[in-house]
């Protein structure tokens, strides 16, 4: 399959032909349509945090009809994972930064994290609802909004439009 690969970091991203990802016992292997470009998806190619992604490394989190979210997977059993703050959990991996993204043909994704949009939903217009709008989604969720309520969003890009 053709990927989008970080070969080095601050360079350009490399078009390489790399093996169809093989699916784990609890993975879903999904045939990428459409996948968002954060600015998650910058820093990791460019090195700018501490802990660096594992090169190469195929980029992407923000995808798909059925998602591509950031959070790949947790243990699902520690305190995090059991009260709702998976976010949090040490064993996370995350998709584009320690497991390879959506710029590719195919990519893997936990089946316990992966969420298939509705039918009839424009996957190239819905990708990004799996960085920006799951954010949102998770404030609005702690937050314990009712209907009715107002809240406001602010912000730029998906978090904020």
């Amino acid at each position: 399959m053709k990927a989008a690969v970080v070969t080095a970091f601050k360079k350009p991203l490399e078009i390489k032909q790399v093996e169809i990802p093989k699916p784990g016992p609890t993975d879903v292997l999904i045939k990428t349509i459409a996948c968002g470009v954060c600015h998650t998806d910058l820093h990791a190619a460019h090195g700018d945090w501490d802990v660096k992604p594992e090169l190469p490394r195929i980029p992407g989190h923000e995808g798909d009809i059925i998602g591509v979210p950031w959070l790949h997977s947790t243990c699902l059993h520690c305190e995090y994972c059991l009260t709702g703050r998976e976010t949090l959990c040490k064993q996370q991996t995350t998709s584009g930064y320690s497991i390879d993204g959506c710029f590719a043909e195919y990519v893997l994704m936990d089946g316990n994290f992966a969420v298939k949009l509705p039918d009839g939903m424009d996957p190239y217009k819905s990708a990004p609802l799996y960085c920006a709008g799951v954010t949102v989604y998770k404030a609005l969720k702690v937050s314990q909004v009712r209907p009715g309520e107002w809240v406001s969003i602010v912000g730029v890009g998906g978090l904020g439009k």
